[in-house]
């Protein structure tokens, strides 16, 4: 069987390896021990102009940005959007734009004394965006632009960091390739929100880490920039981002730290930081902290792992190739399987401390698809070199289909699968670049797309939806004035023209129901509104990219449909 065979081989390779270590040890001496070989930037820039490169980036190119805007905007990223709006009119971004209130945790972002000016998340993406809305207009394909754009240099960035490391064009050109074969990536690069970015940054940092920052100012700079702009883009992924480098950093390249230049480098860090902690209103923010949370966030987190980034054969393969490290902090001599290791313990480590937050969400880990994909692909390597048959199979397996990632945990019973999930996503055994180009080519009837239709053509200027969940697209696409949503409970007297009744229940961070449903409770529908049921499904969320809730092909009937009611005439 081509699966047992490959995993059989990988296992049998890597403890072959690790009973030769001591032989590549002694041919490692050869050059100081653990050092990691080094190119020119400018040199390695050149690189990517080769077939090779150019291909990977060629395809990586089409994946993300072919149809950029097909679906519209969903609800987190019309947050995004919305606020990018309002910077381009006010120069900063505010959470009133004098007809419609963009919020999504209750009024909990802005303070209506400063002018509402936006105070919860980082900015960056803001400009992003209103960079995209400002060159190509007010649709969705302008906003995800320079996201999109910042995806495509994560693999670019994958490259020319393997390559720059280790003069290695094999395994710097599989990385990138993994990477550019990996949909829940591609599906989070095509958003307009900061996961590319954030991504990109990271690698960025990585990359001027090991550029020699101890004696030279431009890596220096670039490491400080690069963690202090991730700050901007996610605090979330700055605070798990730092103590994981630098627990990776004590523990496998110590000689590379260097106590005076990394007092500057935080103080360099910090002064791009600091201003943060007060714009965006951290301690305010600090209090939603629930340590009951912590393993629950845990589980998932690591099943999010091993269901989409790093299957369990291969992370209990390397666990036990890694022993010595785990149990005596001996450090591999290979230094391109220290780096593995560095990438590994990295994402661990992240992972721990992301599940500190109170709320749990794979957008939290997409930084880490890059260094999961230089593992596969170092992997596969080592098993090529092995077993040339097991090798392909490995990596076709971990390339092509999601099999290796799902099949044990099915076997074991550990897979993690909402009861809804269609057997067409990427939480049921597929090949998940199948499912993504027909997306693309095939278009989603998407449930906002049919919502927006719906009301540009029967809306008229002046009135008022109240629209108890997807209201910020409304805002962004017709203009009108839509309430709703996690905005906060509307005044008691309100008589909206339109009510969107949406089928999921939803709750607050306290439990609560929605303050939109539990208005439309006061409401006497039946008296004063007609009721229209349309031909239309009224799924979740629509172009969420969580591989636990993003469909490329739709559901079957039977469900149910959108129900929206319309004022009666004098009602």
């Amino acid at each position: 069987m081509p699966l047992s065979t490959a995993l059989g081989c990988l296992c049998r390779e890597f403890v072959l390896c690790g009973a030769s270590r001591t032989r590549r040890a002694r041919i490692f001496m050869k050059t100081p021990r653990h050092a990691i070989p080094v190119s020119d930037t400018p040199s390695i820039l050149w690189e990517l102009l080769r077939p090779l490169p150019l291909c990977i980036l060629a395809v990586a190119a089409f994946l993300i940005f072919f149809n950029l805007g097909q679906r519209p905007l969903w609800q987190d990223e019309a947050e995004t959007s919305r606020l990018a709006q309002t910077a381009l009119t006010d120069g900063l971004p505010r959470a009133f734009d004098g007809t419609n209130l963009i919020s999504q945790e209750e009024a909990r972002e802005y303070n209506p004394d400063d002018g509402h000016v936006w105070r919860w998340s980082p900015w960056i993406q803001i400009y992003m965006s209103a960079a995209g809305i400002a060159l190509f207009g007010e649709n969705a394909a302008g906003d995800r632009f320079f996201f999109a754009l910042a995806g495509l240099l994560c693999v670019a960035a994958t490259y020319l960091l393997i390559l720059r490391l280790f003069r290695d064009p094999a395994w710097a050109a599989l990385s990138a390739g993994l990477l550019t074969l990996t949909v829940p990536f591609l599906l989070f690069c095509r958003q307009g929100r900061y996961y590319s970015m954030g991504t990109l940054l990271t690698l960025t940092a990585i990359y001027a880490f090991f550029s020699d920052w101890r004696h030279k100012n431009g890596p220096l700079v670039a490491l400080a920039l690069s963690m202090g702009l991730l700050f901007h883009a996610n605090y979330l992924l700055f605070l798990s981002f730092v103590p994981s480098a630098l627990a990776c950093a004590v523990l496998l390249y110590h000689e590379r730290l260097d106590i005076k230049r990394l007092l500057l480098l935080m103080a360099a860090t910090m002064a791009l930081v600091v201003p943060g902690l007060f714009m965006y209103r951290l301690g305010s923010q600090s209090g939603m902290f629930d340590i009951l949370l912590v393993p629950e966030n845990l589980m998932i987190y690591f099943a999010d792992l091993i269901m989409f980034m790093i299957p369990l054969p291969v992370l209990a393969v390397l666990a036990w190739r890694w022993r010595r490290f785990f149990l005596f902090l001996s450090r591999p001599a290979d230094p391109a399987e220290r780096f593995v290791l560095f990438c590994a313990l990295f994402t661990v480590l992240s992972l721990l401390l992301l599940a500190l937050v109170p709320q749990r969400f794979h957008r939290y880990i997409v930084h880490l698809y890059p260094l999961c994909a230089i593992l596969l692909a170092w992997a596969g390597m080592r098993l090529w070199r092995w077993s040339k048959p097991s090798g392909l199979v490995f990596l076709l397996l971990v390339g092509l289909t999601n099999w290796l990632h799902l099949y044990p945990l099915e076997r074991t019973k550990l897979i993690n699968r909402p009861w809804q999930n269609d057997f067409r996503m990427l939480t049921s055994p597929n090949f998940p670049l199948k499912l993504h180009l027909t997306e693309l080519f095939s278009g989603y009837p998407d449930v906002n797309a049919n919502i927006l239709a719906f009301f540009q053509e029967h809306a008229r200027p002046g009135q008022t939806i109240l629209a108890e969940y997807g209201d910020l697209p409304l805002q962004f696409y017709t203009g009108l004035r839509v309430l709703g949503g996690l905005q906060g409970p509307p005044a008691p007297d309100e008589k909206p023209d339109w009510v969107l009744v949406r089928r999921s229940v939803r709750v607050n961070r306290d439990r609560l129901l929605f303050p939109a449903r539990a208005f439309v409770h006061t409401l006497d529908l039946e008296r004063d509104y007609d009721r229209l049921e349309l031909p239309w499904p009224d799924e979740d969320f629509g172009n969420r990219a969580d591989p636990y809730y993003h469909a490329f092909i739709p559901v079957e009937p039977p469900q149910l449909p959108l129900t929206i009611y319309r004022k009666k005439a004098g009602g």
